[in-house]
């Protein structure tokens, strides 16, 4: 037996052992690893027999099958090894990227199974002087040398830098088997290295015998240390399934990694944090966060969501310059633990306490037994100082008053009927065991004050809360007055102006009379188109003093929209409507000066009469919208026009 056909016997018997092997982790599918490790040995045996047909080949065709397998293995065999080492330290390669780094293999085979017709993968002959058949040509083509190695040594470097990279971020139990994956990939490398660059024999295809030489130790890591019997744990695994949040921040305070806990928390993703400073993130929690940051000390802060989170702070200890300086913020939720501590604080002497320097008034109220009638009464028996200031009393003078005495004095600006109506829901949602909110207005002399009364039952105590809510009341009438106001010209708005004429009819006697002005600027569109938006917002500006000069101060005005204005005249008789409405329609007609121009927007004025006319703001609007359409008719073209030709009367 020759030397060629006892090397080819080897590698036929080590190929069939790498099937086997291959086949049997791929169709086990077991753990994380071993179908890429089954398709890894798969590569291996096509590559291994492809050594053995080359060894055994009597005819070119024979010898092209075996190069054929020998480049199968060296093209897929990279790609393999990357897809297996990166699993096997806790990442998936997607698919998508499989497939593209799929191209170059594939073409390689697709070249080297044709290459006698183009010689793109290795240049011919294909035989030695003495006839041999050479496993590794005397020159490479120009796809082997710029495509193929290139792209296949960047594959199998990358699969063995994933490895020793993320070494550090899997569990040190699982370390021993990567160190040892990374150790058996160097004699392979070493002997296909050297194949590539022309070391060792051109006849013999050595790189598969060096597989043969590994096969002991590739089925040792497979059955002996059962590198694929467990599911390597990266630490980063166990960060991201923490129960806690978890904030990871450099030394200048920026994030730089969070678990999928503190997404949650924060409402934001680890992309848009990153690189984020913390009092971005926190806003209203950052005051808690940087004080931990600053004390080392652990501290408590409360979610939007009402969670109370213990917060502490750990020091990174590494020698790597990205996070030398950084920290770990952990915040673990102790929102069990604080509502057991609220229970103890329900002690008479700490609320009270607490309760003195709150700046919102406190009451405790008790159901008492009266011993006159034999009734309850809910009496006060505790008050802090801030009711008394709300209450114009002193604390011990409210101890033993009533719901209603102490109500009373928190609603003296108010009229009896309303206090009434007020001190009734209060006793039903008291006796009933209810929580009441009412907002009560105070009275102290020329000052107004508004207090928020808010009682909760509280065992078989009541709580009651004064806050003072003046500021937000004005606020209040403040949006309100935007909201109905026309910001240009300071009257009512259409909305604000039906709201406000609607109510005050409604209010009115049953023989109650008054009229309606319904008024445009002739001119205006003109005034607008020649001088601008500037000069006719200040027209309008001046229209609208006009009419507040010429009506009375009762009266309600609105600009509905564009050169148009309204006007509810109440309790007026059809003489002096007239009378105002001409006086109206003198002041409109007079020039208007703005800046350097003097211009002239008489007004038609419609005028309609309740309830002779209309009894309804609908009906109103409408009668004298027309009447003063009438009117505009009627002076349209003319040059000669009076104030009282600009009036129209409803019909």
């Amino acid at each position: 037996m020759n030397l060629d056909i006892a090397l080819s016997i080897v590698l036929i018997f080590s190929a069939a052992c790498y099937l086997l092997l291959g086949v049997r982790l791929i169709v086990a599918k077991r753990e994380v690893g071993s179908v890429p490790i089954g398709v890894l040995f798969v590569i291996i045996s096509f590559w291994v027999m492809g050594g053995a047909v080359e060894l055994m080949s009597e005819s070119f065709l024979v010898f092209s099958i075996g190069r054929t397998g020998h480049f199968i293995g060296t093209a897929l065999l990279p790609l393999a090894a990357f897809v297996c080492f990166r699993e096997y330290t806790g990442a998936t390669t997607p698919l998508r990227t499989i497939v593209l780094l799929l191209i170059v293999p594939t073409v390689s085979i697709t070249l080297a199974a044709t290459n006698p017709f183009h010689e793109f993968m290795w240049q011919l002959p294909a035989v030695s002087e003495d006839g041999q058949y050479l496993t590794r040509p005397d020159r490479w083509g120009p796809w082997f040398l710029f495509v193929h190695a290139p792209h296949s040594y960047a594959l199998i470097g990358a699969a063995i830098f994933t490895l020793l990279v993320h070494s550090s971020a899997v569990a040190p139990a699982h370390r021993r088997g990567l160190f040892l994956l990374v150790a058996a990939c160097v004699g392979p490398l070493i002997a296909t290295s050297a194949y590539d660059l022309g070391f060792g024999s051109n006849v013999i295809s050595f790189v598969s015998l060096v597989f043969a030489a590994m096969l002991p130790i590739y089925a040792w890591l497979i059955v002996g240390e059962g590198i694929v019997e467990f599911t390597p744990l990266a630490y980063e695994t166990v960060f991201q399934n923490m129960q806690d949040p978890v904030i990871v921040i450099d030394e200048q305070q920026r994030i730089i990694g969070l678990n999928h806990c503190a997404e949650t928390m924060l409402s934001v993703s680890e992309h848009e944090a990153l690189r984020t400073p913390l009092n971005e993130i926190f806003k209203d929690g950052a005051t808690v966060v940087f004080e931990a940051l600053e004390t080392h000390k652990p501290q408590k802060m409360m979610t939007t969501t009402g969670r109370f989170l213990h917060v502490q702070v750990s020091p990174i200890q590494s020698d790597r310059s990205s996070v030398r300086g950084g920290r770990v913020l952990m915040f673990r939720d102790v929102s069990d633990v604080e509502k057991a501590q609220s229970e103890v604080r329900k002690s008479e002497k700490l609320l009270r306490t607490l309760i003195d320097h709150s700046v919102n008034g406190v009451i405790r109220l008790r159901w008492v037994q009266d011993e006159d009638y034999g009734g309850k009464d809910l009496r006060c028996i505790f008050a802090n100082a801030a009711a008394g200031r709300f209450l114009d009393c002193e604390t011990d003078d409210l101890v033993d008053l009533t719901t209603s005495e102490i109500a009373r004095r928190a609603m003296t600006g108010m009229d009896a009927h309303t206090q009434q109506s007020i001190l009734e829901q209060l006793e039903e949602s008291c006796e009933a065991g209810e929580s009441v909110d009412l907002e009560l207005m105070q009275s102290n002399g020329d000052a107004l004050r508004w207090l928020r009364l808010i009682c909760e039952p509280v065992g078989d105590d009541i709580a009651a809360t004064l806050i003072d809510v003046t500021d937000s009341k004005a606020k209040e009438r403040q949006m309100e007055s935007i909201a109905w106001s026309d910001p240009l010209t300071g009257v009512l708005n259409r909305r604000g102006f039906e709201r406000d004429a609607a109510q005050r009819l409604t209010d009115s006697a049953d023989d109650a009379t008054g009229a309606l002005l319904f008024i445009d600027l002739n001119e205006f569109k003109d005034i607008n188109d020649q001088y601008g938006h500037v000069v006719g917002d200040q027209l309008l500006t001046i229209a609208a003093q006009r009419l507040r000069k010429s009506l009375r101060s009762q009266d309600i005005i609105g600009r509905p929209g564009g050169d148009e204005f309204v006007a509810l005249v109440p309790d007026v008789s059809a003489a002096v409507a007239d009378k105002l409405a001409q006086r109206l329609a003198k002041a409109l007609e007079a020039p208007y000066n703005i800046g350097t121009e003097t211009m002239s927007c008489a007004a038609s004025i419609g005028l309609a009469l309740y309830p002779t006319n209309a009894n309804t703001l609908t009906g109103l609007l409408r009668e004298a919208d027309q009447a003063m359409y009438r009117a505009k008719a009627r002076t349209r073209g003319s040059e000669d026009l009076r104030h009282s030709d600009l009036l129209e009367k409803a019909i």
